[in-house]
C-alpha cells in the first residue's frame, strides 16, 4: 500500500491491482477495480484515509479478480457507485455469465452489483479535483476500459491487464492490438498496470505498452 502520485494510491494485490484516487472533494474516494480483497480495501485506513469516504468505483472489465468483491463492498458502504463499460456490463449485473466472468478459475460464485451507470463509448467522469476519462479499449474483453487522469501535469494511465491474455471465445487479438496502439497514442508519464506493476517516466511506459504490440516489440 502506497502512494503512486499526489492523491493516487496503490492499495494493493489481490487476484489484480487495486488503485484509488482522492478526489480531495466530496465525490471522496474513486477505486479502480476492487480486487478480491474487502480486508485489504479497509486498510486504507493506514494511510489515513476511510474506506465509508470511497464513493466510486470504475471497473475496468469483468473478469472476476477484477470484480470479485463489488458485492461486499456495497454491502459495506452502500454509497459506492459502479461503473463500467455496456459490454462487460450484463456479466457484471447478472448471474450465470461465470464464462465470460472466468469465475470458475477461481472456484469462487460471483454475486451481481447493479451498476450506476453503464459506458457506451469514451465518456469523462468528472469527479472532484479530476476528469476521469475513460476510455474503450477492447481486446482483452469486449467492453474492457482503460482510464486517464492529468494531476499537476502528469499524465496517469490506469491500463488494467494491458498483457492481456488473450482468451479464446471472449478476447480479439485485433481490437487488443488496436487498443494498445491507442493507449500508446495517449503518452502517459505513469502506468498503473492490472498485474504487473507501476511504470515511469513516459519512457518507461511506452517501452512497455510496445512490447505487447506485434512487430513493435
Amino acid at each position: 500500500m502506497k502512494e503512486v502520485f499526489k492523491n493516487v494510491y496503490h492499495v494493493g494485490d489481490s487476484g489484480c491491482s487495486v488503485f484509488m484516487v482522492d478526489t480531495q472533494s466530496e465525490e471522496g474516494l474513486v477505486l479502480i477495480d476492487c480486487g478480491m480483497s474487502l480486508g485489504m480495501i479497509k486498510r486504507i485506513k493506514k494511510l489515513g484515509l476511510n474506506p465509508m469516504d470511497i464513493k466510486h468505483c470504475i471497473l475496468t472489465h469483468m473478469h472476476i479478480d477484477h470484480i470479485a468483491i463489488c458485492s461486499d463492498l456495497k454491502q459495506f458502504n452502500s454509497k459506492v457507485n459502479f461503473y463500467a463499460h455496456d459490454l462487460d456490463a450484463d456479466a457484471i449485473e447478472e448471474e450465470g455469465h461465470d464464462r465470460e466472468t472466468v469465475a470458475s478459475w477461481y472456484s469462487i460464485k460471483y454475486k451481481p452489483i447493479k451498476l450506476s451507470k453503464r459506458f457506451r463509448e469514451d465518456e469523462i467522469l468528472h469527479l472532484g479535483k479530476y476528469d476521469f476519462e475513460c476510455i474503450h479499449t477492447p481486446g482483452h474483453t469486449p467492453g474492457s476500459i482503460s482510464i486517464l487522469i492529468e494531476i499537476e501535469g502528469k499524465k496517469i494511465l490506469f491500463g488494467q491487464d494491458l498483457h492481456g491474455p488473450i482468451i479464446p471465445g471472449i478476447s480479439n487479438f485485433t481490437d487488443y492490438q488496436n487498443s494498445l496502439r491507442k493507449l500508446l497514442n495517449l503518452n502517459a508519464d505513469i502506468l498503473c498496470e492490472g498485474h504487473f506493476g507501476i511504470y515511469s517516466p513516459a519512457d518507461s511506459v511506452r517501452q512497455y505498452i510496445k512490447g505487447y504490440i506485434e512487430g513493435d516489440s
